[in-house]
């Protein structure tokens, strides 16, 4: 097996595996075989889903918290293989004109790559039609499951009006949208510049969707 796994794959097993503290990077590897079957290929981790980690492990002698899982899953699914950083707020500036909040699901510095429910952290931006500027980061720390984290989740956004995420389930999205917060995923990791560039550019003269979300009143269109 390991003449065919590469230099940049040995890489991501030996990041990931620090995740795991209770574990050692061959007895990882082999779960991981098992899980996946051989040969491993980065192509094969990036699909895996935070549940299909957590059952690999609870079918080993291996206990892992929910937090190390996610943090697992990060470093898999990520498209860069580096320690999962967290930004570093800038100076603040006010920001005149009416402003929305996004909340980004994150795992690394500025990037929309984190999923819905095991993203490491959510970062929290601030736009205006003058610009737009990272206000808040926020750890997801709690070790919670179910309803209890989706709620946890949208607790922790509650201020924010749209979210950006790689991914949400159904359920999840329905109560993230019951909550006054527009989801809106992204098809691939990218910067957050991205989609900010975007936003700031409507909120002159902000679509239907966006001019509610700002509390606007629209006259009604008729065709």
């Amino acid at each position: 097996m390991k003449s065919n796994i590469n230099d940049n794959l040995a890489l991501r097993l030996a990041v990931a595996s620090k995740a795991i503290s209770d574990i050692e990077l061959k007895q990882f590897v082999a779960l991981l075989v098992g899980q996946c079957g051989e040969p491993l290929s980065e192509k094969k981790l990036r699909s895996l889903s935070p549940k299909a980690l957590r059952e690999m492990f609870q079918a080993s002698s291996v206990t892992v918290e929910r937090s190390q899982v996610n943090q697992l899953h990060a470093i898999l699914s990520s498209e860069q293989i580096s320690p999962m950083e967290a930004p570093e707020l800038p100076e603040q500036t006010l920001l005149n004109g009416p402003k929305v909040r996004l909340a980004v699901s994150s795992n690394n510095l500025e990037r929309i790559d984190g999923h819905f429910g095991s993203c490491l952290r959510f970062l929290v931006y601030e736009v205006s039609a003058q610009g737009f500027q990272l206000v808040d980061v926020r750890p997801v720390i709690e070790n919670l499951s179910g309803d209890a984290r989706t709620s946890y989740l949208i607790e922790l956004i509650g201020d924010c009006q749209l979210l950006a995420t790689l991914s949400i389930g159904g359920p999840a999205a329905a109560r993230v949208s019951r909550a006054d917060i527009l989801p809106l995923k992204q098809l691939t990791p990218q910067a957050s510049r991205s989609i900010l560039e975007r936003l700031q550019t409507v909120m002159d003269c902000p679509p239907r969707w966006l001019a509610k979300l700002l509390d606007k009143q629209q006259e009604p269109e008729y065709v």
